[in-house]
This record gives structure tokens, C-alpha cells and sequence, in this order.
């Protein structure tokens, strides 16, 4: 039928890319679950850490971070929690035990060590969020997930352009990345049995060539 008339053809076509696509829409994976759970952690820590920045700042920078943060957060956490009733997603009610330490260790701090330890744990937090949000922003089939995606990577590049601005952030946030929430329970982060097998047996080869090698041009010295 397709061949004999055309144009039934190509809008049999169309539907099937519309059915498809909304099939597409209708659902969410493993990498859209964890971003909503990761932007949901983030959520539950920084409201209260930005209500305390825009409380407790001494300049008016870090005030300025605090109280675009704890709005941002808050729509953010209301679109989050919206999604999640819609696809089924079981979101976390309470920080993680690193997020946990983070909220003790800022609020435990006054004055410009306050300023210091806000602007840099919590850009080094950021930082760490916003390259699963690009992960998700390319990679997901779910055009609301990738449309939620394009507005949290504006949010968080703006906090990160804040908190730079009040001129503690450090250089070095190597060891505050798991203030993200990204943790190894989420496959992508593991190494399985398979490549580190195979690792192993790179790392050997290597190895054995190396000595072979050393021992070669040992001997053709001693000649």
C-alpha cells in the first residue's frame, strides 16, 4: 500500500516515529533515574545551606549565593519531586552521610571562615553535579528529562559563577566530590570483573616486556 500510494506511506512513517518518540517520552532509564536522585541530594542540603549563607555571609557576595541558591533549589526540588511522582522514582528524604558532615562543618563555622568554608564546599559540589547534568543533557530519549536538563545546567553554572565571585573558592576540590551524591552504587562508576581482568593482564604484559627489554640491552652492553 505504502508503494501504491505514497503518501499513506510516509504519514504510516510519521506515526510510527510519533509512537515511538512518545514511548520514548513516557519513560525514563537508569541514567535518568539518577539524575533526578543526584539533583533531588543536592536539593536536600543546599536549600538549608543556602538559607544559612544568605543568614550568616559577611559580605554581600556570599549572601548573594545564598539566597540564589536556596531559590533556585527550591523550584528545582518542586520540579524534581513532580517527576518522580510521574515515572514512579522513589526520591531520598534526607542528605547523604557526606552531604550530612558538609551541613555540620559549614554551620559549625562564623565569620570569614563561614564565607571561606561555604563558597568552597559548595562550589566543589557544584562542579561535581554539573558534569552528570551535561551527561544527561546529551544522552537521555526523555524530552522533558533533557528540557529539566538544560534549565539545571544554567542554574548550576549560575551558582558556580557565584561563588567564585566571592573570591574564596579554592583551587584544589579533588577531595570534596562526593558532596555530588555520584556514588559507586550506580554502575557506571564501578569497574567490572571483565576490565579489570583485563587490566590485569595489560599491566602484566607490559611488565614482562619491559624486563625483556631492560634485560636486551643489558646484555648488548656487557658485549
Amino acid at each position: 500500500m505504502a508503494a501504491a500510494f505514497p503518501a499513506v506511506g510516509v504519514a504510516y512513517a510519521s506515526s510510527q516515529n510519533s509512537q515511538a518518540a512518545k514511548a520514548a517520552s513516557d519513560t525514563i532509564d537508569a541514567r535518568d533515574r539518577e539524575f533526578l536522585t543526584v539533583i533531588r541530594f543536592a536539593n536536600l542540603w543546599e536549600i538549608p545551606m543556602g538559607k544559612l549563607g544568605s543568614e550568616r555571609g559577611t559580605t554581600d557576595a556570599v549572601k548573594l549565593a545564598g539566597s540564589t541558591m536556596l531559590r533556585d533549589h527550591t523550584k528545582l526540588n518542586t520540579t524534581v519531586k513532580q517527576m518522580a511522582d510521574k515515572y514512579g522514582l522513589q526520591l531520598p528524604t534526607q542528605p547523604t552521610s557526606s552531604q550530612q558532615s558538609w551541613i555540620r562543618e559549614i554551620s559549625s563555622k562564623q565569620g570569614r571562615d563561614f564565607d571561606r568554608t561555604f563558597a568552597d564546599r559548595l562550589r566543589a559540589a557544584h562542579g561535581t553535579v554539573f558534569g552528570l547534568i551535561a551527561e544527561e543533557r546529551a544522552g537521555t530519549r526523555n524530552k522533558e528529562l533533557r528540557d529539566f536538563a538544560v534549565a539545571a545546567n544554567t542554574i548550576v553554572n549560575r551558582h558556580m559563577t557565584l561563588l567564585e565571585a566571592t573570591g574564596y573558592v579554592s583551587d584544589d576540590h579533588g577531595e570534596f566530590a562526593e558532596a555530588a551524591a555520584r556514588s559507586t552504587a550506580y554502575p557506571e562508576n564501578k569497574l567490572g570483573t571483565g576490565l579489570l581482568l583485563t587490566g590485569g593482564i595489560i599491566f602484566a604484559v607490559v611488565a614482562v616486556g619491559t624486563v625483556i627489554g631492560v634485560r636486551s640491552l643489558s646484555a648488548g652492553r656487557s658485549k
